[in-house]
């Protein structure tokens, strides 16, 4: 199985990750779709929601991640197997599943499957797939960042030229 994140989406994630820490010396949380293209999945969307941060912990508002779900699952209904991830920060602290994180991620078991993802500010991670039907089943894998180029491509062959290069070879 492979998971792919666009850089601008790791970089928002991390971005919210620096901010909590620069404005509360706390962690903060969010949420994600990832569906799956072919035969891997992406991760696109990253987000935050209302909730209770600090230093160790960050509660999500029950009621914003209820209205959350229903709202990305009507906007993405045309994704296949379409699924969520639970993100949220470690900050200084290591990329590592604590107590109260795997707490979180055993709450997620009432679908197929369930992504969680824990951050820090040196661009560590841990990536989590949980599997819970047919068996239940945990495993940490790496996420490919994907530099998306083709937003560029158009404007760089509008806006550049090349000199064409004659080379003239004589003969006696």
């Amino acid at each position: 199985m492979e998971v792919f994140i666009e850089s601008k989406c790791w970089d928002k994630i991390i971005s919210y990750a620096r901010s909590a820490y620069d404005q509360f010396k706390a962690e903060i949380g969010g949420m994600a779709i990832v569906y799956r293209k072919e035969d891997s999945f992406l991760i696109e969307d990253p987000v935050i929601l209302k909730q209770e941060v600090s230093a160790g912990n960050c509660i999500l508002d029950k009621e914003a991640l209820a209205e959350y779900y229903v709202k990305k699952a009507m906007e993405h209904q045309d994704k296949e197997e379409l699924s969520f991830l639970w993100w949220h920060s470690h900050h200084t602290m290591g990329a590592f599943w604590s107590q109260t994180d795997l707490n979180a991620i055993e709450e997620m078991s009432g679908g197929k499957y369930s992504f969680s993802l824990v951050v820090n500010l040196k661009n560590e991670y841990k990536f989590r797939v949980s599997i819970w039907d047919p068996i239940e089943m945990h495993k940490d894998i790496e996420i490919t960042k994907v530099y998306n180029m083709q937003d560029v491509d158009k404007e760089v062959k509008v806006l550049c030229t090349k000199p064409e290069t004659v080379v003239r070879t004589y003969y006696n």
